[in-house]
């Protein structure tokens, strides 16, 4: 019978994640009461789960490979600055005009929905950049996306991914969110709808140019503005309007440029 290594990794990445914030984000935050930088802190150490368990179980994932072939692969394509501004500004933008249409509805300006918090502005750029954006894409858009790939075509692979990738955070909707009430509904199912887009998004750029660098930009772009954020449910419900608006456009592109190749 042969191995599903994919659905290995995905239940162990689901029960390694949960139980680092059962076991180690929880006591920090309950029993020490850690201050919120070294909460921070925590929360990248776990946020690094998915590339600590590829690597340390990488002959569990992957026995036909070396994990120097795989890295090096997953870096291979191409660099081009002005794709990866692009990458960036893409994702940070969807976020930048979903906030302007909030501030429209509710008719607040832009600035008064950025809390700057207590940690200062250097050292929340740097760890929001070495959290998810550096600490997950080895495992999502480097190992499970090249494994989806194999299986499924292009689109169903990236939901399929998505889909892993967001659930992947549930714990954290029930102990690290303020929507405990009926917000919860319209927050669980942004996350889904946003972030399934968001694979597709990262998926159509690696399809051409295979290098993680876009998709930790494009990672980090969609992070960086929830380090600042302070808006209501309503944000997140215009982001699940327009990220699929962006994702369908982007995908209609896509496979025009692939008819014409073919």
């Amino acid at each position: 019978m042969q191995t599903n290594y994919l659905k290995k990794y995905v239940i162990s990445s689901y029960i390694l994640v949960w139980a680092l914030i059962i076991l180690v984000a929880g006591p920090a935050s309950l029993i020490f009461h850690a201050p919120p930088v070294v909460m921070w802190i925590v929360r990248n150490l776990i946020s690094w789960s998915p590339t600590y368990l590829l690597l340390i179980g990488w002959k569990k994932f992957r026995p036909g490979e070396t994990r120097m072939e795989f890295v090096k692969r997953c870096f291979s394509g191409r660099i081009k600055p002005i794709l990866l501004l692009f990458s960036f500004g893409l994702i940070f933008g969807i976020s930048i005009v979903s906030l302007g249409i909030l501030s429209l509805i509710e008719n607040r300006s832009i600035a008064s929905y950025i809390e700057w918090g207590s940690v200062s502005l250097p050292l929340s750029v740097f760890l929001a950049f070495t959290s998810g954006p550096t600490g997950e894409e080895l495992g999502w858009r480097g190992y499970m996306r090249e494994e989806f790939h194999q299986k499924y075509d292009f689109l169903k692979a990236s939901v399929c991914q998505g889909l892993v990738w967001c659930f992947w955070h549930a714990l954290l909707w029930v102990v690290d969110s303020d929507f405990t009430d009926w917000r919860a509904v319209p927050y669980i199912l942004s996350n889904i709808v946003v972030i399934t887009s968001l694979t597709v998004l990262m998926n159509i750029v690696l399809e051409q140019h295979n290098n993680l660098l876009y998709s930790v930009l494009m990672h980090f772009g969609f992070n960086i503005v929830y380090v600042f954020l302070d808006a209501g449910i309503l944000f997140f419900v215009i982001l699940t309007v327009i990220y699929p608006i962006v994702t369908l456009m982007a995908l209609v592109i896509r496979n025009k440029l692939t008819v014409r190749r073919g």
